[in-house]
């Protein structure tokens, strides 16, 4: 058993990890194992079987729509789409609402031409991310931007630079997110279109501006960044989404298994990932943990937030809450410093103790997967794991921490 003399806890950043692990990933495995056209357009249909806040979101659009064309006059159908802008008035007045009912109300007619577009654009980024992430993605950016929007508008106004009859402007319908699930999917498409895609999602929202810009343009241009980085944060956390958490854990309900590399314990871990879908095994934290020839431990953890996370996070979380008392730019460096410090100084599911236990009882260059998990699901998860060549290490193992010569050396002298 190797010995350590000095071990860090690094939590890398994931780098060139398999596809499976990104977003979309298994679908793109599934098509490449499948063996002629009518396989793949089985593997295809099977997967749209996944789509269902797209059609259900676009459905509400269009029926809101519909009474608002036909079953009141415009007058009044002006005033509702007012009461639901999240214009610089309703957010003054803490009509907080509005970053919710706002992409359901359109300012005129919705075309056939506008809505099926937007469902295939949803529908795509559904199949890729499931529903729960592209909810987040869709009216968080909405919320996010909108208050942006609402920050840089407020400036303006207080400013002297733009006219006051800016802040009774509408400002509702489904742009906003939509431009941001279009920039998240520019990232996340598991092709290599994407280096592509990303540029050109630049230049469609840039090239408005150059000419006659509005406020709009400038909001699709901050959701679309928005998108870029919610996009990059699920190909740095891919597997976040997959966990099913639960209701009680114990410090003892950590099953771990090593690895000859790092490479066979992420091909081990996404088979775990999958057990959830076939039996009721419930998943609090993942990580794959590996050493290099420095004995500095790494880890890929699927839970704790660290910095950035929490950077970006209280950003978002801060710049809604600023909207309450007229300080939205406040909040969100706020937020960012705050929750960026808390992320840092908080260890979320598995706890770096045991990750760096397990490790220092292993050779240098083994590769560990770690699951925190319920009771029920350590023995399925254990034989999972074992079948794709794993070596379950013991707790006893992992509490025979080795000594760190070098300490002893110094309590010696």
């Amino acid at each position: 058993m190797g010995v350590r003399s000095r071990c860090r806890l690094y939590k890398d950043l994931p780098g060139l990890v398999p596809a499976s692990y990104l977003p979309g990933g298994d679908l793109a495995d599934a098509l490449d194992a499948a063996a002629g056209w009518s396989a793949k357009t089985g593997v295809f249909l099977s997967f749209l079987t996944r789509v269902r806040f797209a059609p259900l979101y676009v459905l509400t659009v269009i029926v809101i729509d519909v009474i608002l064309d036909h079953a009141v006059s415009a007058e009044i159908r002006s005033q509702i789409v007012l009461a639901n802008s999240t214009n610089v008035v309703n957010l003054q007045h803490h009509r907080i609402w509005t970053l919710v009912t706002s992409p359901f109300v359109l300012d005129e007619r919705a075309g056939v031409g506008a809505m099926i577009p937007l469902l295939l654009l949803l529908s795509v980024a559904e199949v890729l991310w499931g529903w729960r992430r592209l909810l987040v993605v869709f009216f968080v950016s909405n919320a996010v931007t909108s208050c942006l929007v609402y920050g840089l508008l407020l400036t303006g106004v207080r400013g002297g630079w733009l006219g006051g009859a800016i802040t009774m402007a509408s400002d509702v319908g489904t742009s906003y997110g939509s431009h941001a699930v279009g920039g998240a999917l520019a990232v996340t498409l598991p092709v290599r279109a994407r280096r592509y895609l990303v540029p050109l999602a630049i230049v469609v929202v840039v090239v408005p501006l150059l000419d006659g810009s509005t406020f709009t343009d400038i909001g699709h241009l901050l959701a679309v960044l928005l998108g870029f980085v919610a996009g990059w944060q699920m190909r740095r956390r891919p597997l976040a989404g997959r966990l099913r958490r639960p209701a009680l854990l114990r410090a003892d309900q950590t099953v771990a298994c090593s690895f000859d590399d790092v490479t066979q314990a992420r091909a081990a871990l996404i088979t775990a990932l999958r057990l959830p879908r076939h039996r009721p095994v419930c998943l609090d934290d993942a990580a794959v943990a590996w050493s290099d020839q420095a004995d500095r431990i790494h880890v890929q953890e699927t839970r704790d937030m660290n910095a950035i996370d929490g950077t970006l996070a209280g950003g978002a979380w801060g710049v809604v809450l600023g909207t309450f008392v007229g300080l939205p730019m406040t909040g969100l460096v706020i937020g960012a410093v705050v929750v960026a410090v808390v992320a840092r100084r908080h260890d979320a599911g598995l706890s770096d103790t045991t990750v760096e236990r397990t490790m220092r009882a292993l050779p240098t260059g083994r590769g560990v997967v770690l699951l925190l998990t319920d009771p029920a699901g350590q023995p399925a998860l254990t034989r999972a794991l074992t079948r794709t060549g794993g070596t379950p290490v013991p707790d006893a193992a992992r509490d025979r921490v080795p000594p760190d010569p070098d300490q002893d050396q110094d309590q010696q002298s």
